[in-house]
C-alpha cells in the first residue's frame, strides 16, 4: 500500500487545506512519527519536487501542486433555482446548461421546447426556468408566469385562440367587452403551453407569427397589432416532428428532453424517492423508515406515469402505513406490504439495497450529496501534468487523495452502501484482494462526483493498464460492470484508475488463465471466492450457470471473458458436469495455447489447480497431475446408450424435451430408453454425421427438420400430427407395443402439444382442464360420425373449441351475428348433435353456443367428414 513517504505527502496535502503552509511537527503529530523521520521524508519529497520548502523558522512546507490546483479549479455554475432539479449536476446537467443559456440569451431569451413522457417533470422544469430567470435578474421579480394546457381546448380551436390572444368587443356573439388573452397577461414574463401537440395548425401559425415579431391581434381586431414581450416554453409528450408544423418547430431553437425516471442513474432515482418521502414525512410530521426491499423495489420500478405515478404510490403507501401504526408515535415504518395490490413490475439488473432509508421531516432534502470539486480538480491537474501517466503515478495520486479524506466521514447513504457491498463482493471476496479496503471510500467519492477527464487523456491511461496490467483491468472491469452506472465516461476513467491502484497487489506475470463454470446461481463464483481468498490473490475466474440459463448464453459469456485473456501460455477450463465440456468446442478458436479441460469442478480441485498456477508449475505438469490426481470422468456424449433408445431434442430447450420424454416413458415403460439431448450438441453430431453416438437409436425426435444426409431415422414432432407422421411412428414402435398402447401414446402427444399451443393463446381458462373437456367432445363427434381424426385435425379442434369457450365467456364475439340458421338438412342435424355434445360445456362455463359458433364448427366438421368419405347420419 502507500509508502511512508507517500503518507507524509498525503498528510501535508490534507493539513494544508485552509492554511498557507504546514510545519514539520504538525505532520509528525498527524502520522505518529518522530520529527526527524518526518523531516527525512519531506527532504526526499523536496528532491522529487513534490513539495515546496518555505524559508524561515520553523520550517514550513507546501504541496508542490497546491497553487496549480487552485488555479484550475473551475468556478461552479450558479444554479440558483435549478439546484432543486434532481440531476442538475448529473444526468440533466446538459439540459440545465441549455436552460441557463436560453434564459440569458440577449433580447428576450430563447423559446424552449420541453419533451418527455408524462410525469417526468416538464411543468416543474418550466416553473424552475421562470424562478431562475427572476433569481438571475433577467426578468422582473413580479414578472408573470402563465400556464395553458392546450388539451383543454383541443376540440375548440376558436375558443383556444380567444384564450390565447384575447378578443375585442363584438368579435362574436357574447363578446360584450374586450378580453385580454394569456399572451398579454404573460407580458414581461413566461408562458407555458403544455400539450402543445393539441394546438391546431392554424393556431400554431398564429403563435409562430407572434414568436417572430412580438405582434399579435386579438380575435375581431382588424385595425392594429398588439405588442407583448413573452418568453414561451412549449411542452409535449409526443414526437415534435410528428405533431408540430416544420415552420413552427423552427421558431423554437432550444429543445430539452427530460429523461424518464426508470432511465435515470441510481443516485438520482434514490434522490427522487428521498424527496417524495420527505414530503410525506413533513405532511405526517413523522420520521419515516423505508425498508430496504421497498427502496430496492422503487429504484427498479418502471412507472408508467414516471415521477407522478411514483409520487402517488408513495402517498398511498404512507397512508396505509399510517392507518396500521400507532398514530401517537413519532416514527413510521414503510414496508412492502404497504404497496400490495399495486401491480408493480420490477427489473432484476440492479445491485441490491441492504439498508433502510431514514427520512426526517426536519432534515434537508438531498443533503447526502458529496460535492468536492477539489478531488476532480486534482485528477484533472494530474492528467494535465502527466500526458502519459504510469500506473504507479496514478496510484500515488489516488493514495494522496485518500489521505486527504482519511479523517473525513462519509454519510452512509444507500448509494455508498451499494458501492461498499459490491466492492466487498467483487474485489475483496471474488478476486481475493483483501487489502484493498482503504481504496473503497475514495473511489466512492469519485464515483458519486462523476469525475471525468478529456477523452484523449482517458484513452492514454486505458492503454497503459490494458498493455501492462490486463489482470488488474479485468478485476476493475468486473467490479464496475456490477455497479450501477452513474456516468459512462466517469465509470471508464475509474475502471482504469482502480486497475492502477490494485496492480501492485496482483501478479501480472502469472502465465496461465483458469476459468470455472458450474450450474447454479452462485456455485462457480462461490468456489472462486474461496480459492482466491485462500491463495491471497486473483488466480481464477468463474461463470455461474443458473438452471434456466442456456448453454449458448454461457458460451457467449465465456467467449467474452476469454477474449480478454492472453491464453498463449495455457488455459485451464474446469466444469462441473460433462455437458459443459461443449464449451471447449465453442471457445477453442479464441484460444491461442494449450487447453486442459477438467470435468470435476470441486473446491478442492480448484484450489489445488490454483496453488499449482501460483507456484508457476508448468502447464504440462499441471495437465499430468490432472490425469493422475483427479477423478476426471470420460467425455460424455448425450444420446449414446447401449439399449434401444429414442433421442428427443427440442430447439426451445430441454424443458419441452423432458416433458415429451416423460410422456413416452409413461406409456413405453422400460422397453425403450428415452434420452434428451441439448439441441446444439445434436446439431454438431448431425453436421459430423457421427453415427457412433446413435448406434442403438431407433428414432430422433426434434422440433425442426434435420438434413437428409443424417442417416438415423428422425422426425419433426409436429409432423407426427399428420397421417404420414403417425404411420411413421407406428412402424418404428409396432414391434414394441400393440395398437391400443400406440393410440394411447399418440393421443397423449397430441394432447401435450395442444396444451402447449392453447396455453399461449388462452387468457383466463386453465389449459389442462379445458383440453380434457374438449377431448371428450372430440371423442363424441368421432363416435357419432364414425370417423378417426388424425393429429393435425385434432390439434385444430382442440384450439378452436377451447378458444370458442373463452370467447363466449368473455363476450369477445358478442358483436357477431348469433342467429345464423342451418342452410341444409345435414347442417340442421349437426346443429342438434353439436348442441347435445357441447351441453356440458355450456352448463359448466355458463355460455350459450350460438348459431354463428355452430356454423363455424360445422364448416370444420364438414371438411373432415367429406375428406374421410363418411356420409352424415
Amino acid at each position: 500500500m502507500a509508502s511512508a513517504q507517500e503518507r507524509v505527502l498525503g498528510s501535508l496535502v490534507k493539513l494544508s487545506r485552509g492554511t498557507e503552509a504546514v510545519e514539520t511537527m504538525a505532520i509528525a503529530d498527524d502520522l505518529g512519527l518522530s520529527r526527524s523521520v518526518t523531516s527525512h521524508y519531506l527532504s526526499q519529497l523536496l528532491t522529487d519536487k513534490k513539495v515546496k520548502k518555505l524559508s524561515g523558522r520553523p520550517v514550513r512546507w507546501q504541496p508542490a501542486v497546491a497553487a496549480a490546483i487552485v488555479a484550475v479549479t473551475p468556478a461552479p455554475m450558479p444554479l440558483h433555482a435549478f439546484a432543486n432539479i434532481i440531476g442538475a449536476e448529473g444526468s440533466q446537467a446538459d439540459n440545465i446548461r441549455k436552460c441557463i443559456a436560453a434564459v440569458k440569451y440577449p433580447d428576450g431569451g430563447l423559446n424552449m421546447l420541453l419533451t418527455g413522457k408524462s410525469g417526468v417533470g416538464k411543468t416543474f422544469l418550466a416553473q424552475t426556468i421562470y424562478d431562475y430567470a427572476r433569481d438571475a435578474g433577467v426578468i422582473a421579480p413580479q414578472a408573470p408566469f402563465k400556464v395553458l394546457n392546450c388539451a383543454d381546448y383541443a376540440n375548440n380551436p376558436e375558443l383556444l385562440s380567444s384564450v390565447l390572444f384575447g378578443y375585442v368587443k363584438g368579435a362574436f356573439t357574447g363578446a360584450n367587452v374586450n378580453k385580454e388573452g394569456l399572451i398579454q397577461a404573460a407580458d414581461g414574463g413566461y408562458l407555458l403551453l403544455d400539450e402543445i401537440h393539441r394546438l391546431s395548425g392554424e393556431n400554431q401559425e398564429k403563435l409562430f407569427t407572434f414568436m417572430d415579431t412580438g405582434h399579435y391581434r386579438p380575435i375581431g381586431e382588424n385595425r392594429k397589432d398588439h405588442v407583448a414581450h413573452v418568453r414561451i416554453i412549449l411542452a409535449t409528450t409526443e414526437d415534435p416532428k410528428a405533431v408540430l408544423l416544420d415552420t413552427f418547430r423552427r421558431r423554437v431553437p432550444v429543445s430539452i428532453h427530460i429523461t424518464a425516471y426508470a432511465d435515470r442513474p441510481l443516485d438520482e432515482r434514490l434522490d427522487f424517492i428521498q424527496a417524495l418521502f420527505h414530503g410525506e414525512a413533513t405532511r405526517f410530521d413523522k420520521s419515516l423508515t423505508i425498508a430496504p426491499e421497498v427502496v430496492e423495489m422503487l429504484t427498479q420500478l418502471k412507472p408508467v406515469g414516471n415521477v407522478g405515478r411514483l409520487k402517488n404510490l408513495i402517498k398511498v403507501a404512507c397512508a396505509r402505513a399510517y392507518t396500521r401504526q400507532a398514530t401517537h408515535s413519532e416514527k413510521m415504518t414503510i414496508t412492502l406490504a404497504d404497496f400490495e395490490g399495486e401491480g408493480l413490475t420490477v427489473r432484476a439488473d440492479q445491485a441490491p439495497v441492504t439498508t433502510p432509508m431514514v427520512v426526517a421531516p426536519t432534515e434537508a432534502v438531498l443533503a447526502d450529496h458529496i460535492s468536492n470539486v477539489g478531488d476532480a480538480a486534482v485528477i484533472r491537474q494530474f492528467f494535465q501534468e502527466n500526458p502519459h501517466p504510469t500506473a504507479a503515478a496514478s496510484r500515488l495520486m489516488i493514495q494522496n487523495l485518500e489521505a486527504q479524506h482519511a479523517h473525513d466521514s462519509i454519510h452512509q447513504t444507500i448509494l455508498h452502501t451499494v458501492h461498499r457491498l459490491v466492492f466487498k463482493q467483487i474485489v475483496r471476496h471474488r478476486f481475493g484482494l483483501k487489502s484493498t479496503t482503504e481504496y473503497e471510500p475514495i473511489f466512492f467519492r469519485l464515483y458519486a462526483e462523476r469525475v471525468t477527464v478529456p477523452s484523449a487523456q482517458l484513452k492514454r491511461v486505458q492503454q497503459e493498464v490494458a498493455n501492462n496490467f490486463p489482470r488488474s483491468l479485468h478485476v476493475a472491469s468486473q467490479f464496475y460492470a456490477a455497479l450501477p452506472v452513474l456516468d459512462k465516461a466517469s465509470q471508464e476513467l475509474l475502471t482504469a484508475l482502480l486497475a492502477c491502484c490494485i496492480s501492485e497487489l496482483i501478479d501480472e506475470k502469472i502465465p496461465l488463465r483458469c476459468l470455472m463454470v458450474a450450474h447454479g446461481s452462485h456455485t462457480a463464483t462461490s468456489i472462486q471466492s474461496v480459492v482466491n481468498q485462500l491463495c491471497g490473490s486473483y488466480l481464477v475466474d468463474a461463470i455461474d450457470m443458473p438452471i434456466d440459463t442456456t448453454i449458448d448464453q454461457i458460451i457467449g459469456e465465456a467467449k467474452r471473458i476469454v477474449d480478454s485473456f492472453d491464453t498463449s501460455n495455457g488455459f485451464i477450463l474446469l466444469v462441473d458436469m460433462g455437458s459443459l465440456s461443449q464449451l471447449y468446442r465453442k471457445i477453442k478458436n479464441a484460444l491461442s495455447g494449450d487447453v486442459l479441460v477438467i470435468n470435476n469442478l470441486t473446491t478442492a480441485t480448484a484450489l489445488d489447480v490454483a496453488l499449482k498456477i501460483q507456484s508457476r508449475l508448468p502447464f504440462e505438469q499441471i495437465a499430468e497431475h490432472a490425469r493422475t490426481d483427479y477423478s476426471i470422468s470420460a467425455q460424455y456424449f448425450e444420446g449414446f446408450a447401449k439399449d434401444q433408445n429414442i433421442v428427443i431434442s427440442c430447439m426451445s430447450g430441454l424443458g419441452i424435451s423432458e416433458k415429451l420424454r416423460d410422456i413416452f416413458h409413461e406409456v413405453l415403460g422400460s422397453q425403450i430408453s428415452l434420452l434428451t439431448m441439448d439441441f446444439s450438441h445434436l446439431s454438431q453430431s448431425v453436421r459430423a454425421n457421427d453415427r457412433s453416438e446413435f448406434e442403438s437409436t431407433l428414432l430422433v425426435i426434434t422440433t425442426t427438420n434435420l438434413p437428409e444426409s443424417f442417416a438415423i431415422p428422425n422426425i419433426n414432432i409436429y409432423d407426427l400430427l399428420a397421417p404420414r407422421g403417425q404411420t411413421f411412428l407406428h412402424n418404428i414402435l409396432r414391434k414394441y407395443i400393440d395398437q391400443r398402447t400406440f393410440d394411447d401414446l399418440y393421443n397423449r402427444i397430441v394432447r401435450f402439444l395442444s396444451i402447449e399451443g392453447v396455453t399461449e393463446r388462452l387468457s383466463f381458462l386453465n389449459p389442462t382442464v379445458i383440453i380434457q373437456e374438449v377431448e371428450t367432445v372430440i371423442y363424441k363427434f368421432e363416435h357419432y360420425y364414425h370417423i378417426k381424426l388424425d393429429g393435425k385435425i385434432k390439434l385444430n379442434l382442440y384450439m378452436h373449441i377451447s378458444l370458442m369457450v373463452e370467447r363466449l365467456m368473455t363476450g369477445a364475439g358478442a358483436d357477431r351475428a348469433n342467429d345464423l340458421a342451418p342452410e341444409s338438412k345435414e347442417e340442421q342435424e349437426f346443429f342438434d348433435v353439436a348442441k347435445g355434445i357441447c351441453k356440458p360445456l355450456e352448463l359448466k362455463y355458463h355460455i350459450d353456443i350460438n348459431g354463428y359458433e355452430l356454423s363455424l364448427l360445422y364448416q370444420l366438421f364438414q371438411a373432415i367428414i367429406d375428406d374421410q368419405n363418411t356420409p352424415t347420419a
